[in-house]
């Protein structure tokens, strides 16, 4: 893990870009119960008893001659409307979706601050590029605009142990606030919507275009596998950089080294959302 020392300030590179991309091609569905209530009957309110009264029986009628049967009644069903045709909206070339892409991945949050994230252009090519490298653990930081975290990488020093000040996680907060408020479904619509395009962008790469699913859900495991270490994380340092002291966590992919750095609630925070959205694109 490359970081930078409080004695060698040093603004925080991007390395959270990629959380945005996490969760834009990373819903599930809310599953309601309810219960059946079974109400039964009341007794029926009992009848004062009558004095007996002597009367004469009376003859029985004749039995009615055989009945005329009764008329055939032909219900008649109306004839049921068609469903509606569903329109399907075209979908540009690749080469003109960036109008697209920006307009419905802007949608996702409520405030549209999204949009402002984006590349300026190959949004959709720059996105499948992406998830093929968090498919790897790799974090390609060039592949969007997502602000860097505020003020710098902060350590405690206690003699020769040095160790990630916990008051370093809060620079997350506004990353990880960002992912909890897109909405998984329109996350999982849209992931469908575009495939045919994903699966080009997908297919350029060199990949099968078909296994660009594969690839989502991928990087989703990238990040449900992080570990939650035991507090304090404790550093090593070499030179002006920084390494895990802990060889398992040192070896860790680069995604995996982030979500680590960003603290174990922010971390479980985005791995539930990670979840969320695997589940429904595995629907």
């Amino acid at each position: 893990m490359e970081i930078r020392p409080d004695e060698r300030p040093e603004r925080e590179q991007p390395r959270s870009k990629a959380g945005v991309w996490i969760a834009l091609v990373i819903a599930a569905a809310l599953i309601g119960g309810g219960a059946y209530y079974l109400l039964s009957g009341d007794n029926a309110p009992e009848e004062e008893p009558t004095a007996a009264v002597e009367f004469e029986p009376e003859p029985l009628p004749a039995p009615p001659a055989t009945p005329a049967p009764l008329p055939e009644v032909k219900e008649e069903i109306p004839p049921q409307a068609p469903p509606p045709e569903v329109k399907k909206v075209p979908l540009p070339s690749l080469d003109e979706s960036d109008k697209l892409a920006r307009e419905k991945l802007a949608e996702l949050t409520p405030d549209g601050k999204l949009e402002l994230w984006l590349p300026g252009d190959f949004i959709l090519r720059r996105g499948t590029t992406l998830v093929d490298g968090l498919s790897r653990g790799i974090v390609l930081r060039k592949m969007l605009n997502a602000p860097a975290p505020e003020g710098k990488f902060a350590v405690l020093k206690d003699g020769a142990k040095i160790s990630i000040d916990s008051a370093n996680y809060q620079r997350y907060n506004y990353l990880v606030e960002t992912l909890e408020a897109l909405d998984t479904d329109s996350i999982v619509g849209l992931f469908h919507f575009l495939r045919p395009l994903l699966e080009q962008a997908y297919g350029e790469l060199g990949y099968p275009p078909e296994k660009v699913d594969k690839a989502f859900i991928a990087a989703l495991d990238q990040i449900l596998a992080a570990p939650f270490p035991l507090q304090p994380v404790y550093l090593t340092q070499e030179s002006v950089n920084y390494k895990f002291a802990d060889p398992s966590l040192e070896a860790l992919s680069p995604l995996q080294k982030q979500l680590v750095r960003m603290g174990p609630t922010n971390t479980k925070r985005v791995q539930d959302k990670a979840k969320e959205i695997r589940e429904a694109l595995l629907k």
